[in-house]
């Protein structure tokens, strides 16, 4: 009996000893009425208060104490909140001070604080401060999802002593967004970073097998009696801009565009303590650093990241799908994108089918006005309105001297709202989402090539499934509806993530009499977040019919989508690896016919070795499978099985000279293959100055490149035509060369420049002999003739040899691609939230010498050639009433 008795009492005590320790973590913020001058120094007098101590290491011993002592402080009057520290070092002088641009994370002595001001588990804020002076904020969202795009209105300063160095940091509380009470509690938590020893201390450490990071904070507790001012903040600016471009000298339309001067303004109104209603009228959405040259030879759009400042601030509101999960794996079957900022204001979508000499084609549509509505009813129910609307715009001719005009984009109103309401602390949330286009059509052209009207809604939530946190299910549901003409709805049919125009289709077939589409989207995925054995397993299917290009980006249609993960994650070092991570693969895709799309293995690993060298292997396997993409639009099509390895090498982040390497391997069954390799190298001479540069070589054979498809009676075998194809010989030079230079933590200069030779030798052209088998007969055998006339730059081709087929013709499709393009810009933070800029943009392109490549002679007719350049001066300057 007194056994049973002793393990109660001790059972009780150890229960209480770890509340205790728990409420110890809580942080208290001490009220001043003492002014605080923000210069890194703690000469005030609440920084004598009682501080937090006793930090915990993640890296590199998990869980042992701090190697450096730190100390921090929180303090709040009516307007602010303070946070102080001091970072006690015994080897002061190598504190590293290096200087960077805002948001550049780079390796550094770093101090971090965290604010989950609704203390709803799921969401909140970063500030970062390192010890040359430099910063960095954003958000989390999904509980350990991070951000960086948010930039608010903060000060801070440093000081470096002999025994370490110390920060301020001051926040007013009308940057960030909590529901007021007169004793509010947040959640609240520390960091800090130690270059040279590779050291990451958090005052409330979250080991590495658990899942979660805002979850775990610690409570906030001592803010009385704050009241949301009114906020009302506006954000003017002008740009001066200077374009000297490539252009024919009698071109009429050029000098009127030649020099530009815009202003704009863009506003933020606080709606009580919850919610920030963002407006802008005429706004500049210009783009300061250019999108990268690619060569797309695929039948899918390219996608460009997001980078204007007015849709990046707060997109996380906007994150739809993937909620509750730790990581979110996709094979070849990505997550709806159903709100892709970029629609708004692209570049005007309609033909131009008059006649013209020359042309003013407006590059992109002008915006009228857009406002966007975020924040939280409470402190588990967000919500999200984006409402743009984009001008009519015209295309103004000239033909002959007489201009004319013609509507290439109509009056456009797009929509966004989002909600996400959370229970029970944030292990079950559920959400919807919607999104609206809206366009007045008024001419024939543009009601035949885009939608009256398009729309999506949809539904996603999580659940944790058990009271740990460790398995958690999370799902979506969406449906898609788009109206307009029967020549649109049958453009729509035939996009190449549809085809539905294949003449072998069964399921979904080509229906010119439609004047509506719609689909759904869906997919549910289990999750075992904690601990070393990792699963995760899903099941998502796309209907033939969704569609929801017009304001997201459409990645897929029709593919019912399976696959399984197993891995398992040692975090405690040996006596070679830091960490070490090993997952195995298998997904499956079929289309709504049953005919198998994708049948992938795959395995990944990583290892960190304890001098901090990484080490990452992959290796893919696809057997065959059937692809409409090769056809463009024609018969099923066998894809051979295809080996895909992947190596990688990187050194220690830490010093000053970095660098990577990593290599790539293809082959397939039918002799394809790929050969890359990619170096990485960055070099910091000193603390203000970084430079990288990341070269990429590439050669590969693709033994089924899509040339054509040619009608022809005759070709009984593929349905009446002739689908084409032929071997395509590449090889792709390309390098990312970048400097940054901080001459202080508000000045900067960055530099890009992206040189690109893509060389394309088209060869064996041949036709498919069969549907769904890989065989071809190649032009040139068995009594087909194929001829090169030189003079005309075409392959004529005579499928039979004897003139009974219909011969046709196929233009010399080789290429020679040559790219440079570039970026100077000087960014200078004048005050808090008002910041100047200077930017030089240059790019230039050449053509020469299709299908052959010499390096000397590339490169030299690519900086011989034309160059458009664009000079741009910014200035805009915040106020706050």
């Amino acid at each position: 009996m007194y056994k049973i008795l002793l393990s109660i009492i001790l059972f009780t005590i150890s229960i209480y000893s770890q509340t205790q320790i728990l409420r110890s973590k809580n942080v208290t913020a001490y009220r001043t009425k003492e002014k605080i001058k923000i210069d890194g120094k703690l000469t005030e007098n609440i920084w004598g208060a009682k501080p937090v101590t006793n930090f915990t290491q993640l890296e590199p011993d998990e869980g042992k104490p701090a190697k450096q002592k730190t100390k921090v402080w929180v303090a709040y009057d009516e307007s602010y909140l303070y946070i102080a520290a001091k970072l006690y070092d015994t080897n002061a002088n190598l504190i590293d001070k290096a200087l960077m641009r805002r948001d550049n994370l780079v390796e550094s002595d770093w101090f971090f604080a965290y604010l989950d001001t609704y203390n709803d588990d799921r969401n909140g804020y970063f500030f970062a401060v390192n010890a040359g002076g430099s910063i960095s904020d954003g958000t989390y969202y999904n509980d350990n999802w991070q951000d960086a795009s948010w930039d608010g209105i903060w000060d801070s300063d440093v000081n470096i002593e002999d025994d370490g160095w110390s920060l301020e940091i001051k926040i007013p509380f009308a940057q960030l967004r909590f529901k007021e009470s007169n004793n509010m509690i947040w959640g609240i938590n520390f960091s800090r970073i130690i270059k040279r020893d590779g050291e990451k201390v958090y005052y409330k450490m979250v080991p590495k097998k658990e899942s979660g990071f805002i979850s775990h904070f610690p409570d906030l507790i001592g803010i009385k009696g704050i009241k949301q001012k009114q906020r009302i903040e506006a954000l003017p600016y002008i740009v001066e801009k200077a374009s000297y471009l490539i252009h024919d000298k009698k071109d009429p339309f050029y000098k009127n565009k030649q020099y530009q001067t815009s202003v704009g303004a863009d506003f933020k109104i606080g709606i009580g303590s919850n919610f920030n209603l963002d407006a802008t009228v005429n706004p500049d959405f210009g783009q300061v650093e250019v999108d990268p040259a690619v060569v797309n030879l695929s039948a899918f759009e390219t996608f460009y990241e997001e980078k204007r400042p007015f849709f990046i601030e707060g997109k996380n509101t906007f994150n739809f799908g993937t909620r509750g999960l730790k990581n979110n794996w996709n094979f070849n079957f990505g997550d709806p994108n159903l709100f892709y900022s970029r629609r708004i204001g692209r570049e005007p979508q309609g033909r131009i089918t008059s006649s013209y000499n020359f042309v003013d084609r407006p590059r992109e549509t002008r915006i009228l006005g857009a406002a966007k509505l975020t924040g939280k009813f409470n402190d588990s129910w967000s919500l999200g309105l984006i409402s743009a609307a984009t001008e009519r715009t015209y295309a103004t001719l000239d033909n002959n001297g007489k201009q004319t005009e013609e509507e290439i984009e109509p009056f456009t109103h797009y929509g966004t709202l989002r909600s996400l309401k959370q229970f029970n602390n944030g292990n079950q949330g559920f959400g919807i989402m919607l999104t609206s286009v809206n366009r007045d059509l008024r001419t024939n052209n543009l009601k035949n090539s885009l939608a009256k009207q398009a729309y999506t809604f949809g539904f996603d939530g999580w659940s944790f499934l058990d009271t740990s946190n460790t398995y958690v299910l999370s799902g979506y549901l969406v449906g898609s509806y788009i109206d307009g003409t029967k020549n649109l709805i049958t453009s729509l049919q035939k996009k190449s993530y549809r085809y539905f125009q294949r003449p072998d289709a069964t399921y979904s077939i080509l229906d010119t009499t439609l004047s509506s589409l719609k689909g759904i989207y869906s997919r549910v995925t289990l999750e075992k977040q904690k601990g070393n054995f990792y699963v995760n397993a899903s099941l998502g299917t796309v209907t033939p019919g969704f569609e929801n290009n017009d304001l997201g980006f459409q990645w897929s249609a029709d593919k019912i989508y399976g696959h399984f993960i197993l891995g398992y994650r040692w975090f405690k070092p040996d006596i070679i690896f830091r960490r070490k991570f090993l997952y195995g693969v298998h997904s499956r895709i079929y289309d709504y016919e049953g005919n198998l799309k994708n049948n992938l293995y795959m395995m990944y690993s990583y290892f960190e070795l304890l001098n901090y060298y990484g080490i990452s292997f992959d290796a893919w396997y696809y057997t065959d499978y059937f692809s409409t993409e090769i056809t463009r639009g024609g018969p099923l099509v066998k894809s051979p099985q295809t080996f895909i390895a992947n190596l990688s090498l990187s050194s220690d982040r830490r010093k000053n000279f970095v660098f990577g390497i990593s290599g790539g391997y293809l082959k397939n069954k039918l002799g394809g293959y790929s050969r890359s390799i990619t170096l990485r190298t960055e070099w910091k001479p000193n603390t203000q100055l970084s430079l990288s540069f990341e070269p990429f070589y590439q050669v590969k054979l693709n033994k089924q490149q899509w040339v054509g498809n040619f009608e022809d009676s005759l070709a009984v075998n593929t349905y009446g035509k002739r689908y084409v194809f032929s071997d395509l010989n590449q090889k792709t030079l390309s390098a990312s060369i970048r400097m940054n230079w901080s001459f202080t933590p508000t000045l900067s200069l960055q530099v890009y420049l992206q040189p690109l030779i893509a060389i394309g030798k088209y060869s064996q052209f041949k036709e498919l002999a069969k549907p769904k088998t890989m065989q071809a007969n190649i032009y040139g055998k068995k009594g087909s003739t194929i001829y090169y006339n030189e003079e005309n730059k075409t392959y004529e081709v005579d499928p039979d040899g004897n003139g009974k087929a219909k011969s046709f013709k196929i233009y010399n499709p080789d290429f020679n691609y040559k790219s440079l393009r570039g970026t100077i810009v000087l960014r200078w933070e004048v005050l808090p939230g008002s910041i100047f800029y200077l930017v030089w943009t240059q790019d230039r392109t050449n053509f020469l010498n299709p299908g052959n490549l010499k390096l000397t002679r590339d490169f030299s007719n690519l900086l011989d050639s034309e160059s458009n350049n664009i000079f741009l001066a910014k200035f805009s300057y915040w106020l706050d009433f």
